[in-house]
C-alpha cells in the first residue's frame, strides 16, 4: 500500500510519479512538469506561488503585483502614495511631488511649507512675502511697484483691496466707536482723532525705544504746569500705508484702543497690559469682519510669540475668557497718572 503522505500522481500532466520527482505546493511534480505558471518556462531556483502554481518571481509580479495609477506599469521597489492610491516615482515627480514655488523644483526630504500651503526648498524658504497676509511673493509680484510712495509691497490679492489715503474720511471717530462697541466700551466724545498714512520707514523711525517692527502708532501728548496736569490731547494715529483692508483696521482698531486706555488715563500701564489689551480690542475686530484674511491675522495675534504682544495679548484674552470686561478691567486696574508725552505703538 503507497505511503498516503507520498504524492502518487504529478500537479501538472496528472500522470502517474515513477522515479525521482519534485515535492513542492503540496504535492508531487515531474522536473520537465516544473513550469512557470505565467511564462511556461522551466522553473529553477526561488519561485513565487498563487493558487497552487508556481511562478517566476517577476512572472509573479507581472501577473498579480501593485500597479501604478497612473501608468497602469508594475510597481517594483519603493513607490508612493497619493490620494491612498500607488503611484510609481517615475508618474509621481512628474504629477504629484511638491515642489518649491520660487524655483519650481521637486522637493524631496525636508522644506519648509507656510501657512498658505505654499512649499520652498531650503535655497528659497526666506523668499518675499507679502505684508499683510504673509504669502510668498511669485517673481512678477515681486517686481510689482511699491504701492505709491509707502513702501508696501502686497500680493496681487491684498493689493486690490489695500486702503489709500482717498478712503481715511470713512476711518475717523465713528470707526472708533464701532471697535470699542466690540468690547462694551464707548469711545469718549474727543475731537475728531487724525488718522494718516506714512512710508513704512518713517513709521520705524517714529517708534522710538520699541523692539519690534510695528504698523501703527498714536501719539499723544500731556501738558503740565506746575507739576499738575493742565491739558491732555490726542495728535494722532499713524499707520504704515497701502495695508490690506483686514490689516489696515485691524491695525486701527489696536490703536483706538490706545485711543481709550489715554482718555481713561492709562498712561503708564505695563506694556504687557497695554499692549495686551490692545491686541485684544484687534482680535475682536477681526473676528467681526469674518474673512480669510481677517482669520488668519487673528491666527498670527494668538501665535505671536512676542514677550508683549504675544504673551500680553494671552493674557488679557485670558481675563476676558474668564468674566468679560470686567475681569479686564480689574487687570489694568485704576486710571494711572500720565506721562507728560508719549508713542504707542
Amino acid at each position: 500500500m503507497a505511503n498516503p503522505a507520498q504524492p502518487t500522481h504529478c500537479q501538472r500532466c496528472q500522470k502517474r510519479l515513477t522515479g525521482s520527482y519534485l515535492a513542492a505546493l503540496g504535492g508531487g511534480w515531474h522536473p520537465e512538469c516544473w513550469l512557470c505558471a505565467g511564462c511556461g518556462k522551466l522553473l529553477k531556483g526561488p519561485f513565487a506561488q498563487e493558487d497552487g502554481r508556481p511562478y517566476h518571481p517577476e512572472c509573479h509580479q507581472e501577473a498579480f503585483g501593485q500597479r501604478c495609477s497612473v501608468c497602469g506599469g508594475v510597481l517594483r521597489g519603493s513607490f508612493y502614495q497619493h490620494d491612498g492610491k500607488p503611484v510609481c516615482e517615475k508618474d509621481y515627480l512628474a504629477s504629484f511631488a511638491p515642489r518649491c514655488f520660487f524655483c519650481n523644483e521637486v522637493l524631496l526630504g525636508s522644506f519648509r511649507e507656510n501657512a498658505h500651503g505654499q512649499k520652498a526648498c531650503p535655497n528659497h524658504d526666506h523668499g518675499p512675502t507679502c505684508v499683510s497676509c504673509d504669502r510668498w511673493l511669485g517673481r512678477k509680484e515681486s517686481l510689482m511697484a511699491p504701492l505709491a510712495h509707502f513702501g508696501t509691497t502686497l500680493c496681487g490679492g491684498c493689493q486690490a483691496d489695500s486702503v489709500g489715503p482717498a478712503e481715511l474720511h470713512r476711518y475717523g471717530n465713528a470707526f472708533g466707536s464701532a471697535v470699542l462697541e466690540e468690547m462694551g466700551l464707548s469711545l469718549p466724545a474727543l475731537p475728531p482723532v487724525p488718522v494718516r498714512l506714512e512710508p513704512a520707514l518713517l513709521v520705524m523711525q517714529l517708534k522710538g525705544s520699541l523692539e519690534r517692527q510695528v504698523d501703527g502708532l498714536t501719539q499723544t501728548t500731556v501738558a503740565s504746569n506746575n507739576g499738575r496736569e493742565a491739558e491732555r490731547y490726542i495728535q494722532g494715529i499713524i499707520l504704515i500705508g497701502g495695508l490690506a483692508r483686514e490689516h489696515f483696521e485691524g491695525t486701527l482698531a489696536h490703536e483706538f484702543g490706545h485711543v481709550w486706555l489715554f482718555h481713561e488715563k492709562y498712561d503708564r500701564l505695563p506694556p504687557l497690559h497695554a499692549e495686551g489689551f490692545c491686541e485684544l480690542v484687534k482680535h475682536r475686530w477681526l473676528e467681526r469682519l469674518g474673512t480669510s484674511l481677517a482669520k488668519a491675522l487673528q491666527r498670527k495675534v494668538e501665535g505671536s510669540l512676542d514677550p508683549v504682544y504675544g504673551n500680553g495679548f494671552r493674557l488679557v484674552k485670558g481675563h476676558w475668557d474668564r468674566g468679560g470686561l470686567r475681569a479686564v478691567l480689574e487687570l489694568l486696574g485704576p486710571g494711572r497718572a500720565p506721562a507728560p508725552f508719549s508713542i504707542m505703538a
